[in-house]
């Protein structure tokens, strides 16, 4: 069953990478792209469906007074939860296994600029200005050498050489991996859960400081190249003033948006804190395997 789960996120995967690919690309595509379509819908449907039977919606919040706290202590306890595996980065992993979580990583972070773009579409012109500016942000504010998707692959590409010589394989990603990847592009393609995107991605960003601080030390207490670590380190203050610049603006807007809405933001939420508490548990298992 879980490799038949596995190849259904590999399915998605290789979906999501050729729809949001290069247009040039998907002209040769447009047949296989449409007659694959309904497929993936189904199973994203299933997947959703499997996930939303995780939580008790009666527990979620419907109102902006109770989703904005009840939003931070998410932010707060994610990191709490998976403390296991940011104190196992910052003071005891190994290059092979910091070279590893990277390269799984990759899924999201190398797709995150696209992802900034589809969440912007339709917002009001408050909160556009502020996934703008993100996105603006993730191109570099225009200089093709602090690109966030170049940055990162100088460092994916360094820790893929060093996976090789290890001789350890991150081409084929587990699972876990796969669903840590897919959710936020699944929400990305499928407009109707684009509030849960908004979400999530809020989730991501106002967590990540504390994981890209500890990925830091990590490469830093390992002396790898200061271009391997830039990336990261850089993303310690970015994502702290993007989650800042997202709770304040565009989760205060949509969160005063009535009942319906809030449960779409809470399902986001609590969606992706389940499938990075999975992954997390998953890589820090994983990871002390490859030491």
């Amino acid at each position: 069953m879980n490799q038949l789960a596995r190849n259904t996120q590999q399915q998605l995967a290789n979906y999501y990478r050729c729809f949001l690919g290069d247009p040039a690309q998907l002209v040769a595509a447009q047949r296989s792209v449409r007659l694959t379509r309904n497929i993936v819908e189904c199973l994203e449907d299933e997947w959703t469906a499997a996930e939303e039977r995780l939580i008790d919606l009666r527990e979620l919040p419907t109102t902006k007074e109770a989703f904005l706290p009840w939003y931070v202590m998410c932010e707060k306890k994610i990191n709490e939860d998976i403390r296991f595996f940011v104190d196992f980065m910052r003071h005891q992993a190994c290059a092979e296994q910091v070279a590893y979580y990277i390269c799984m990583e990759e899924m999201v972070d190398g797709s995150f600029d696209d992802l900034m773009a589809v969440a912007q579409l339709g917002m009001p012109i408050h909160c556009k200005m502020i996934a703008g500016e993100n996105y603006w942000d993730e191109m570099g504010n225009g200089d093709f050498a602090a690109v966030h998707t170049t940055m990162f692959r100088t460092s994916s590409s360094y820790m893929r050489d060093l996976l090789g010589r290890s001789g350890i394989s991150a081409e084929e990603p587990p699972l876990e991996c796969l669903m840590n990847g897919n959710l936020l592009l699944m929400w990305a393609v499928r407009r109707e859960y684009n509030m849960r995107l908004i979400g999530a991605m809020g989730l991501v960003e106002g967590s990540a400081p504390v994981r890209f601080g500890a990925t830091t030390a990590a490469m830093e207490r390992l002396g790898l190249p200061k271009d391997v670590i830039a990336y990261h380190k850089a993303h310690i203050s970015i994502d702290t003033r993007h989650s800042a610049a997202w709770y304040e603006t565009v989760l205060q807007h949509y969160a005063a948006c009535g009942e319906d809405v809030v449960r779409e933001l809470s399902l986001g939420v609590m969606i992706r804190y389940n499938v990075a508490l999975r992954y997390y548990h998953y890589m820090y298992k994983t990871m002390r395997g490859l030491g």
